[in-house]
């Protein structure tokens, strides 16, 4: 077990959320449209889904490499030093993690990650609701804005994933304040769905710059389906087949149903089902377009139908 020192994370939430403010503040300019502020979202949120890749990946390994100095066969697997029968049951049927380094796994950098992350959500939801704000005054210049009509003008979706894990980092940063905190390794493994927004934003970026360009564009589709699936869709089953595999599961259904808590079980359930649902509509609108833009390329190119 990895036990460091567990400070505050306010400071560090503050300074996430001042330093993103700030980037978007001196790269939008004081008066910007609607389309520049969008634009200058894109690019902080490619950024900050780099960076905390970047941060992810290091941490995960430096565990690891940690597990494996302090296991007396060399091993940077924890299911080799703790297994289902060294891990038991717990009085309520589960499997009692008391031990378990996935769990009880306590670092500072893990913490400061979350707090960047919790930073950035925070800053980029004020982002969001300053571009409907814009774009709510260039349709409506006479109207009054509220917070209602200002909203049909947002990404409501986008609005709402970041609102909802911005809230659960701001729990967690109570429990790290109370020294109560757990599962830090696993929860910076769900940061590495960030990894699939760089792509999106490309995507993004080529559809509303360039989307003369449908070969690019059709690429990045496929690109981005392929990146989606992975950072959203298996790797929630891979975090729940790792944490199986230090109680000797075999599967990740099977820990699902069989290893898992009520809670953790309606949690992820919830958001393999969304992210599964999201990729698949997904799916189906790249196919639904690609027949127009492969006929658009045909065209442009002389290649005559067949």
């Amino acid at each position: 077990m990895i036990a460091l020192s567990i400070p505050s994370n306010s400071a560090a939430v503050l300074a996430s959320f001042t330093v993103y403010g700030l980037i978007h503040r001196y790269a939008a300019g004081p008066k910007p449209s609607p389309a520049r502020l969008g634009a200058v979202t894109k690019a902080t949120s490619t950024l900050h889904s780099t960076l905390t890749t970047v941060l992810a990946v290091y941490f995960l390994r430096r565990c690891r490499a940690q597990w494996a100095e302090t296991s007396s066969v060399g091993a940077a697997d924890p299911s080799v030093k703790y297994g289902a029968t060294a891990g038991g049951l717990h009085p309520r049927g589960y499997p009692d993690d008391s031990k378990n380094p996935l769990l009880q796994t306590r670092s500072t950098l893990g913490n400061a990650i979350t707090a960047v992350e919790c930073g950035y959500l925070l800053q980029d939801t004020i982002s969001l609701l300053c571009e409907a704000r814009l774009r709510h005054r260039l349709v409506q210049p006479t109207a009054k804005p509220t917070l209602r009509s200002v909203l049909k003008y947002a990404d409501n979706t986008l609005l709402f994933h970041h609102i909802s894990i911005a809230v659960a980092l701001l729990v967690l940063h109570y429990y790290i304040h109370r020294d109560r905190d757990r599962g830090i390794y696993i929860i910076v493994q769900f940061l590495l769905m960030n990894s699939s927004t760089p792509i999106l934003n490309l995507r993004w970026w080529l559809r509303t710059y360039h989307p003369g360009y449908k070969i690019l564009c059709l690429g990045s589709d496929i690109a981005f389906i392929a990146a989606f699936y992975m950072a959203r869709v298996w790797l929630v089953g891979w975090i729940i087949r790792g944490y199986g595999k230090s109680h000797g599961y075999d599967s990740a259904w099977r820990v699902y149903l069989e290893g898992m808590r009520l809670p953790c079980q309606l949690g992820t359930g919830a958001l393999w089902i969304a992210n599964t649902t999201w990729w698949a509509l997904l799916v189906i609108s790249v196919v639904k377009r690609s027949p127009q833009e492969l006929a658009s390329v045909r065209k442009a190119m002389g290649i005559p139908r067949r």
